[in-house]
């Protein structure tokens, strides 16, 4: 099993009349007329087969003097000993062969890992159509309570969800795991017992094996549909216009040929299969969707604002959405413009060298197109740190404007088996090795499907026509009129077509502006217009408003490369395995936030002359005051210019740098005539300017992070969003420039590599199988990290510092010491070492506050500023994992086995570990969690005892008890007393264990029936149930409280049954007969059913209003103390099966056959609807109680409209 997802044939050869063993007997594995492998008995007539790829095989055993055997549909699965023994029988007629049909075996003697398997011939029958919907009919695994970012995924066994790892023909998975059902050939899970061939997973595995080449042609088309999209509605069997197209087909290429030229055994055969699927709602609601009506939208989008006139005869700006009603409202079926197109594509081509080589090559690519019904934030920002998290905010007055994702997953692998011939005397038997080259490649972006990446275009609402003039006060001591600055006034406009809503508003207020005799002007056009780089405000601070675009460009370019190799061998009882796997990732990102490029624009232009020199003063008569004023120059300053400015100027044919103010005399009228003359001709009017001119090359990276109010956010791409043609170093980030010596802030990909090496030993020993086994992780994240968590500065410990020689004696070399003047000290204040503080004399304190760091209290900087410096990094430290696994399993009969096994497992951190120099730099401005790139991989125990029992001739029981001790698992923390600035990062703090028992039911197929079943009952606790729930409490700066309490996907009680009920045909059906007719012949039911408790949540001590959704009502009791409803699905599929004969042979009978299958697959039998999620205070998923609380009807009666707030 040196190879990934291999399994194994064992067996014993004897002779059906007396039980004597048959020596140097011929076994081999047959996939249709091709061997996959094949041996020969020893003295004892055992045998040994492996690597055998999971699937369906024929096993022919072949011994001279006997009738050959022939055992069809043995099943072999992966990372599996299958036991299959031969009886052959002493025959005259040795040319008649013997063909029984494989019975799978009611217990599982290689049973010391647990979890389950499930092979084509159950997937085909069942509902489910990808392999996490097949994986979670297995015990242990469920997707309760993954909410947020983790919805959709599943558990195993208490697990986070991105603890458990996906493999694919042996490939880790990154990214989509979507295949076509057709292609899949087994789907196994390890929930426990994880064998030394696997790692990086702390929670468990599921591993899909892919139907391989067949030695004839053979394919199919799989047609399933809901509905379809007509105009506005979707007409079929349900409102959701769900559909999937799927084909496969397989069949040999190449032949080899015998001396004569005749074909023989294939040597090159391929498996081809696609799926292309159309969702127009890929999120079912049993609730529906409330959207506006068609007639309420039109209005609002062709009226969104309306104008009032105040008291002093100006004008102000009403959200028209502000009067909404709920008879302006309807619900809908299936949510609107969320629909999904999708396909997928996976190849595998064998080929077969000889009988002892086998080279694959395969692979698998997926593609998703969606617009995503729950958006990104849409709140009009200058920096990109305040765009929010996925919500569905945008959807019910903006649906049309939903952001989309295009997602393309490929991966390629090629392996190389070689197996070894040993002679019988030989003590090393069924030695082979595997090498496999595997490549993985990610390419996800998100955009505004109408500006893709036309950035200008998103924030852009029309073209203004400028004016600029001086802005006058009188000086209070001299009485004099003098300048104070100069304004923009704006007194025409041309509507955009990039954002036609937003572009009609600004029609209106102009034309307000006119009745009243305002002047637009850089101040007020976002309160009666909007500006570009500017959206309509969302009522009540909660939808997104009509009109709003996608305020969000993502790009992702994620790739992995892995290198694998392994080799085993029988010596003796024992069979050896060792592996060694290489891998390394590269990962690329590039975030904006391009409504606010306008904003950026207007800051960055005509910065360096427009502040004004007080002391350079000229006199002049002004029309526009109709006196005499004072003016001043301006204040030049060509080393202020920002990039930007600079590129703009010569886009625009202008001088470059625009300075060439006209020095005359100062009290010459001329001179002021002059002064007007150059503000027009120099300064920039970035509204009057046409978006196709713009573009970001013009920007530096200065100009787009602008000291942490960032647009962009980027790694492994520049501040354009274009790939980075080099590896840039840290020391490159702080002192790199450009051709215009303006710094490019580079940052390089994240390059984590990842090395392990394993040995395991299978042996029995008494009766007991034992897999024993040995892991060694090696990770390393391959950048540089902080040399302290608390500093990001670069500083002196207690042992290097140049100045201060007098400690306590209990203070180490290597504490950090604190000093009244981070640059120029005079005295200590105090250390810390770790999270550990100490005041001066060495007394240890519990508060950083009372050092007052930033205060009065500073690190001991090494720079003479306080910036930061590459000094202030060091190099990661690998973390180095050994792992010992230990599993067996002791049948006590052949209807009874004991099975146990001790794990330990690590898993590199997933998130939080990236490092962001940006974040750093820019800490004082930061209110988000910054990550920590020092994390070390998470810990966990695992211990299982179980017991199989047969309990008749089709029946089976499993016990199992488990418990897991998770460690080191990453959790928000806030650092306090950090310097320059406290902040909020990731921390392996968080604990955690899981205690449970699962019970499987095993009914093969009896009569009609074939049921498996099985219940878990599981304690999950620990300090948090992802890596950022407890930031609430972080944020609030309380002290680092950690409590055991329910995680959130803790499902106390969870029942999973597949029901199985279908006819056969011929003298194989028992269904009624109809008119002669075997009328249910070849037809089937399979349902799923899925009964589980509910997860805890947390209730909360007051009422808080869904337009504050960040702000805590309080805990009220403990945390996650209460719990939702249990919930309950049953899926159904019914199916017949009808075979088609065509074609006609030589004695005129018809000769080939195909099978028509017509299915109905009904999702949620029983039309279930479960609530998923309450609102904390009421624990009602309706509603959240505020609206009758004494501050709700404050908040009603204060509102514009009282009925639309409550509505």
């Amino acid at each position: 099993m040196a190879q990934t997802g291999a399994g194994t044939l064992k067996g014993k050869v004897t002779d059906a009349s007396n039980g004597e063993p048959l020596p140097f007997a011929n076994v081999v594995v047959l996939a249709g007329e091709t061997q996959v492998g094949g041996g020969a008995t020893d003295f004892d007539g055992n045998f040994t087969i492996k690597p055998i790829p999971p699937g369906s095989y024929n096993v022919k055993c072949v011994f001279v003097g006997y009738n050959p055997r022939v055992i069809s549909g043995v099943i072999i699965k992966g990372d599996k000993i299958t036991f299959q023994d031969f009886a052959l029988s002493a025959g005259v007629n040795l040319d008649e062969v013997i063909v029984v049909e494989y019975v799978e075996p009611l217990i599982d003697k290689d049973g010391g890992a647990s979890g389950g398997t499930v092979s084509r011939a159950d997937i085909d029958k069942m509902s489910a159509r990808t392999a996490t919907a097949v994986a979670s009919t297995i015990g242990g695994v469920s997707g309760a309570g993954q909410t947020g970012n983790n919805e959709g995924n599943i558990s195993l066994r208490g697990a986070r969800s991105d603890n458990t790892y996906y493999y694919i023909d042996g490939i880790k998975v990154r990214g989509a795991t979507n295949l076509p059902k057709s292609a899949i050939e087994e789907v196994s899970v390890i929930t426990g017992g994880v064998p030394a061939n696997y790692g990086d997973a702390t929670g468990g595995i599921i591993s899909i094996t892919t139907r391989g080449a067949s030695s004839e042609f053979f394919g199919g088309v799989d047609i399933l549909s809901s509905g379809f999209r007509s105009g506005d509605e979707i007409v079929g069997l349900d409102g959701f216009g769900q559909t999937q197209l799927e084909a496969y087909l397989s069949g040999p290429i190449l032949f080899k040929k015998d001396e004569n030229g005749e074909k023989t055994d294939p040597l090159l055969g391929f498996f081809l299969s696609t799926n292309v699927r159309k969702f127009e709602d890929r999120r079912p609601s049993a609730i529906g969707h409330w959207y506006l009506t068609e007639e309420a939208q039109t209005e609002l989008e062709n009226n969104p604002v309306f104008f009032t006139q105040n008291s002093d005869g100006s004008f102000s700006q009403q959200l028209a959405a502000d009067y909404l009603t709920l008879d302006d409202f309807e619900n809908v079926t299936a949510a609107k413009n969320a629909d999904e197109f999708a396909a997928s594509l996976q190849a595998k081509f064998d080929l077969n060298i000889n009988k002892n080589s086998v080279f694959t090559i395969g692979g698998s690519a997926d593609f998703r197109d969606r617009n995503d019904f729950r958006n990104y934030g849409y709140t009009a920002t200058n920096s990109i740190a305040n765009i929010g998290a996925q919500s569905r905010l945008n959807s019910v007055l903006n649906w049309k404007n939903n952001a989309t994702t295009e997602q393309l997953t490929w991966r390629g692998f090629a392996r190389y088996t070689q197996r070894f011939n040993s002679s019988e005397e030989s003590k090393v038997k069924n030695a082979y090795y595997t090498i496999a080259l595997d490549y993985s490649k990610v390419l996800i972006t998100t955009k505004d499907r109408n500006h893709e990446d036309n950035f200008f275009n998103y924030g852009h609402v029309g073209t203004f026509d400028v004016e600029r003039g001086l802005t006058f006060a009188q000086n209070q001591e001299t009485g004099e009129i003098e300048q104070n600055g100069i304004a923009t006034y704006y007194t025409g406009y041309t509507p955009g077509t990039a954002n036609p809503i937003l572009a009609g508003v600004n029609v209106g207020a102009f034309a307000t502006t006119e009745i009243s005799g305002d002047t637009l002007d850089a101040d007020n056009i976002n309160i009666i217009g909007v500006g570009n780089g500017n959206i309509l405000n969302r009522p009540y601070g909660f939808f997104a408003n009509v009109g709003t675009p996608a305020n969000f460009y993502r790009d992702r370019n994620n790739s992995q490369f892995r290198l694998t190799t392994s080799g085993t061998a029988d010596i003796g009882d024992h069979a050896i395995t060792l592996g060694i796997e290489y891998e390394q990732r590269v990962d690329r990102g590039f975030d904006m936030a391009p409504v606010g490029l306008w904003e950026r624009a207007r800051q960055l232009t005509n910065d360096h002359i427009s502040p004004i020199d007080t002391t350079v003063l000229y006199s002049g008569y002004y029309a526009e005051v109709g006196d005499f004023v004072n003016v001043f120059q301006p204040q030049v300053d060509v080393g202020q210019q920002t990039a930007f400015d600079r590129a703009l100027r010569i886009a625009l044919g202008l001088d470059p740098e625009g300075d060439d103010f006209p020095m005359g005399d100062q009290n010459d009228p001329a001179t002021l005539a002059s002064y007007l003359d150059w503000i027009d001709n120099n300064f920039i009017d970035v509204e009057s300017l046409d978006p196709a001119l713009l573009n970001l090359d013009m920007f530096s990276a200065g100009d787009l992070l602008r000291d942490g109010a960032n647009l962009v956010s980027y790694w492994g791409y520049d501040h354009t969003g274009d790939i980075l043609t080099s590896d840039p170093s840290l020391e490159d980030y702080f002192t790199a420039v450009d051709e215009n010596g303006f710094r490019t802030y580079a940052v390089d990909a994240f390059r984590p590599v990842y090395i392990a090496g394993y040995i395991m030993d299978k042996f029995a020993f008494d009766d007991i199988i034992f897999n024993v086994g040995v892991r060694v992780d090696r990770f390393d994240a391959n950048q540089k990290v902080l040399k302290d968590e608390y500093i990001v500065r670069d500083f002196y410990t207690v042992g290097n510092n140049p100045q201060f020689d007098e400690h306590p004696a209990s203070i180490g070399d290597d504490y950090v010491v604190y000093v009244d003047d981070p640059i120029s000290p005079t005295q200590v204040r105090g250390y810390r070492t770790g999270d550990d503080w100490f005041n001066s004399d060495g007394t240890s304190i519990v508060d950083p506050e009372q050092l007052q760091i930033g205060v009065s209290s500073y690190p001991y900087l090494t720079t003479t500023e306080n910036e930061l410096t590459a000094g202030a990094f060091k190099d990661y430290e690998p973390q180095v994992n050994v792992m010992p696994r230990v599993a067996f399993s002791f049948p006590i009969s052949d209807e009874a086995v004991f099975f146990a096994h001790y794990d330990i497992l690590t898993q590199r951190p997933e998130r939080g570990i990236r490092i962001q120099l940006q974040n750093y730099e820019f800490i004082q401005t930061q209110n988000n969690v910054i990550n920590n790139p020092a994390l070390r991989p998470t810990t966990t125990i695992d211990y299982e005892l179980g017991f199989q029992q047969v309990l008749s001739r089709s029946s089976a029981l499993k016990i199992s008890a488990f418990y897991r001790d998770m460690r080191d698992m990453i959790q928000v923390r806030e650092l306090p007393g950090a310097f320059p600035e406290d902040y909020i990062t990731y921390r392996n703090i968080d604990f955690g264990t899981v205690k449970g028992l699962t019970l499987t039911y095993d009914l093969r197929r009896t009569g009609n029936t074939r049921i498996n079943a099985n219940y878990t009952l599981q304690f999950a606790g620990g300090t948090g149930s992802n890596s950022t729930s407890g930031l609430n409490l972080a944020a609030s700066g309380q002290p680092n409280l950690q409590n055991i309490a329910p995680l959130a996907y803790d499902q106390r009680h969870a029942i999973n049954v597949t029901f199985d009920y279908r006819y056969g045909e011929g003298k194989d059906y028992n269904g009624p007969v109809w008119f002669g007719k075997q009328f249910f012949a070849n037809t089937g039911m399979n349902l799923i059913a899925n009964l589980g408790s509910g997860t805890p949540y947390s209730n909360t001590k007051r009422a808080v209003s869904v337009l504050d959704g960040r702000t805590s009502g309080g805990l009220a009791g403990t945390l996650n103390g209460a719990r939702l409803p249990s919930i309950f699905t049953l899926n159904a599929q019914f199916d017949k099966n009808i075979t088609l004969k065509f074609g006609k042979n030589d004695e005129g009978e018809k000769a080939k056959t195909a099978n028509l299958n017509i299915y109905l697959l009904i999702n949620n039998l029983l039309n279930t609807q479960n609530v998923v999620r309450v609102y904390p205070f009421t624990g009602d998923p309706d509603d959240d109680g505020f609206l009758v609380t004494p501050e709700g009807q404050q908040a009603v009666a204060g509102a514009p409209s009282p009925e639309a707030y409550a509505d």
